[in-house]
């Protein structure tokens, strides 16, 4: 089952207009950042290329839309690092 969500196209991370670039970019940032905040890599529904990259936490409610919101499709998430206490 696939995934829609909205976000703000302005909110991305990074953009790639191949799968494996955007793949490569998020591993890169995870590598820099640690995963802190879990992100996602997303592709617009009503574009035939590119993907974005976003923090999953900046994902709109469908019930709070905003006019900038832009309909994706989740292709991959990478959930923050759990830390055991």
């Amino acid at each position: 089952m696939d995934e829609n969500v909205l976000f703000n196209p302005g909110d991305a991370i990074s953009e790639a207009h191949d799968y494996n670039e955007a793949l490569r970019s998020a591993d890169i940032y995870n590598a820099q950042q640690g995963r802190k905040r879990g992100i996602l890599i997303a592709k617009p529904l009503n574009e035939d290329q590119g993907y974005s990259i976003f923090y999953a936490d900046d994902l709109i409610p469908a019930d709070r839309s905003q006019m900038d919101a832009k309909k994706y499709q989740v292709t991959k998430r990478f959930d923050q690092d759990k830390k055991s206490s």
